[in-house]
């Protein structure tokens, strides 16, 4: 073994202890760079889970660049407030609305990235993704298959419908969209919708989601997007 560290060049110094009336000699560091290097590596291999906890969420590659530091939208940073104080079955969820392009999708996708980066569990889908799902099959096949898509849904901890209003409605599809809330809205589990104003006032027309509405204003915070289109801008 070598008697300097092998970061810096240092030499070792030597200590002795009695143990059980022995003298020993312990040949010791006269640096910290072994214990820095150890913490970098710690980190390192604590960034490297995170990372793949994101990864998992496989998010649209647009998604890919950004996080709240570097992103900036309106809400930026009621996000970065609503992050650092989430708490599982306890914090409300998010009702993300306006035109088209000014960010709610981004913010949404950004806002499950950090949670995933903390440790909590998130998904990022659409409603329709998540009503075909449950669609799959025939029969007691088709019943059995919702009742699983539930059950996943109610594993995470933050969940975002990226869209809402979108779905081609019937009556099979209505039902589902309450059967969704309402377990959601029942077992306390935030989620998050994004909404432009003409898919607003599409299910406003729709009597059947007045109860959906209903739930989802008790249990979503509200935030408007008012600035022009990003895609817009030259």
């Amino acid at each position: 073994m070598s008697n300097t560290c092998m970061f810096c060049g240092k030499p070792y110094h030597v200590e002795r202890n009695e143990v059980a009336g022995r003298i020993m000699t312990l040949s010791v560091p006269s640096c910290d760079c072994e214990e820095r290097e150890e913490a970098k590596l710690r980190q390192a291999e604590e960034k490297a889970v995170k990372m793949r906890r994101v990864e998992a969420l496989r998010l649209p590659a647009i998604f890919s660049p950004y996080w709240l530091k570097n992103l900036q939208c309106e809400h930026a940073a009621d996000a970065q407030i609503y992050v650092e104080g989430f708490r599982p079955h306890k914090s409300k969820g998010l009702f993300l609305w306006g035109p088209n392009g000014n960010g709610k999708s981004t913010l949404a996708a950004v806002i499950c990235k950090e949670l995933a980066w903390r440790g909590y569990r998130a998904r990022f889908t659409t409603m329709t993704e998540t009503l075909d799902r449950m669609e799959q099959g025939a029969g007691f096949n088709r019943a059995q298959q919702a009742q699983r898509t539930l059950k996943e849904l109610l594993a995470y901890d933050f969940i975002v419908f990226d869209d809402y209003g979108r779905e081609n409605y019937t009556p099979v599809r209505l039902q589902n969209v309450f059967q969704i809330v309402d377990k959601l809205y029942t077992h306390q589990t935030p989620f998050c919708m994004t909404a432009n104003p003409e898919c607003i006032k599409r299910i406003a027309d729709i009597p059947e989601l007045e109860a959906i509405q209903d739930r989802m204003g008790q249990v979503l915070t509200s935030w408007e997007f008012t600035r022009a289109s990003f895609r817009r801008e030259v």
